[in-house]
């Protein structure tokens, strides 16, 4: 029994000094372990962090990609748009001055009739028109400025034409045009450039407003208050208004993705680049109470004897 005992208790010694030996190695391999799993974390993280970098950038570069062939199609349709407007142009001037010119003709032949003569005055105010617009819609395309001379149109007097051009269109269809217009300078562009671009925009805002039974298109000028600052014409409507997905695009050609808003698109470029080509800006906003407004900003003409001193002179009311 005592000899049991002695072999129990030097096995036990045994085993607890193999015990003490190994658990220094087990520490060590447990500390080596611990160091590698760290180091293999940071690593990961490091990896994980390499790979975020090249995705952003692989997320940049498509992008750019993205931009620069959006871009490359832009030249090549405006390419074709401004061979094929240039072709167009050359066609549609040779008629339409031919037509210019016999309502001249019929003018002087017709001279006592006064109510024939008032229908005449107003399809030859309407034929210089287009071929004004003609004209600029090539400039337009080229970003080229007219080096005609003209007299500075007075704004309201624009409006005035193109609610006369419109308001039928308008009354057919049971919307109304509200006319705003304090007096304000006269603007430093053609007539018919301002025309061009308040006619499309109201075309537009009828398009937005079809089935509408309360329609209503605001033609509003601000008032004029700081000298030497850009006239500003708002052109509103409480149709649908434009949505969030192609205001980013809504100036370039060939965009038309909204039920309702069918001809935005090239319109828009076009009034865009002649605002810009004349020191204008032509900017979207959405209106308070729905709808759309289209913010037109027009250089005003140079002092002139006819016109207000205190709208040039810095400081005065």
């Amino acid at each position: 029994m005592n000899v049991a005992l002695w072999v129990s208790a030097t096995a036990a010694l045994a085993l607890g000094f193999l015990l003490a030996l190994a658990l220094p190695l087990f520490r060590r391999r447990e500390r080596r372990l611990l160091l590698q799993l760290n180091n293999a974390r940071e690593e990961t993280e490091r990896l994980k962090l390499q790979f975020e970098t090249i995705r952003a950038r692989a997320a940049q570069l498509h992008e750019q990609l993205s931009a620069a062939d959006r871009q490359a199609r832009l030249s090549n349709q405006l390419t074709t748009l401004g061979q094929f407007t240039a072709g167009f142009l050359h066609e549609f001037n040779n008629p339409l001055a031919i037509v210019a010119g016999r309502i001249e003709v019929l003018l002087e032949e017709r001279k006592e009739d006064a109510s024939l003569c008032a229908d005449l005055q107003h399809m030859l105010k309407e034929t210089r028109y287009m071929g004004n617009v003609a004209r600029t819609l090539l400039q337009a395309l080229r970003h080229e400025r007219g080096e005609e001379a003209f007299t500075a149109p007075v704004p309201a007097e624009v409006l005035r034409d193109a609610v006369a051009a419109l308001g039928p269109s308008a009354e057919k269809q049971r919307a109304r045009i509200i006319v705003e217009a304090p007096e304000v300078p006269p603007v430093d562009l053609p007539d018919h450039v301002v025309g061009e671009v308040v006619r499309g925009l109201i075309s537009n805002a009828l398009a937005a407003l079809q089935g509408r039974e309360d329609g209503a298109i605001w033609l509003r000028l601000e008032p004029y208050r700081t000298p030497g600052s850009k006239v500003v014409l708002r052109v509103e409507d409480n149709g649908p208004g434009v949505p969030e997905t192609i205001r980013e695009r809504l100036f370039e050609p060939f965009i038309s993705q909204s039920p309702g808003r069918e001809r935005l698109g090239l319109g828009l470029f076009l009034a865009a680049s002649l605002m810009d080509t004349y020191d204008g800006r032509l900017r979207y906003e959405t209106r308070d109470g729905g709808g759309a407004s289209f913010v037109i900003e027009m250089p005003p003409a140079r002092f002139t004897h006819g016109q207000p001193y205190h709208w040039f002179v810095k400081g005065s009311a």
